[in-house]
């Protein structure tokens, strides 16, 4: 399989970089910036479609990455900096929105994702409601290798069709098709867990 969004548990260097945080040592940040810099920026990249406003979340991200380890202790590093700078760019995407400033067409992905996230609440809110993130990731962890794989890259990293299906060797047709099933699983089983209503 190819691609790079691997969500591996944390590796020395990562282990390295933690340490670093955790003792207050300013070259934590230099040292996420040297590894993870390409990848973070392509993450909000995809979100925003706009480099300098990429630049900035990824920026904003090494605060809040500074902020928040310790207290946090994060098990896979990669994954936690991804889900960082991915709510940064999402916030920084509503903003420029809100103003009908540049409308993104990855951002197609999240409102195919939130149809199937109805709830008495708001879309956002009830998706940041715990439980509801654990059955989520739960459902995740149940789909076969390349499912799982499909599901990540389209709806945590926001990736076009012909990107995964590239990624992973297949026909756009095919991944396509792929999550056709995945969503009708997910409403199957968010019916069954009562957050989504029967039509």
């Amino acid at each position: 399989m190819k691609g790079d969004h691997t969500l591996s548990k944390r590796d020395k260097s990562d282990n390295d970089i933690i340490d670093l945080y955790l003792s207050r040592n300013e070259k934590a940040i230099k040292e996420t910036d040297a590894r993870y810099r390409q990848y973070l920026s392509s993450i909000a990249e995809n979100i925003l479609s706009d480099k300098q406003d990429s630049l900035e979340c990824v920026n904003d991200a090494y605060l809040s990455i500074w902020n928040h380890i310790p207290p946090d202790k994060p098990e896979c590093f990669k994954a936690y900096i991804a889900a960082i700078v991915r709510n940064i760019a999402l916030s920084r995407y509503r903003e420029k929105s809100s103003q009908r400033h540049i409308p993104s067409e990855y951002m197609d992905s999240l409102q195919d994702l939130e149809d199937y996230l109805q709830s008495n609440g708001t879309t956002t809110e009830e998706y940041e409601n715990i439980e509801l993130k654990g059955i989520i990731n739960g459902f995740v962890k149940s789909l076969p290798r390349r499912q799982r794989y499909i599901f990540v890259c389209k709806y945590y990293y926001f990736d076009t069709i012909p990107k995964i299906a590239k990624a992973l060797d297949v026909s756009e047709s095919t991944v396509s098709k792929e999550i056709a099933d995945i969503k009708k699983k997910l409403k199957e089983k968010l019916i069954k867990e009562g957050y989504y209503e029967k039509r």
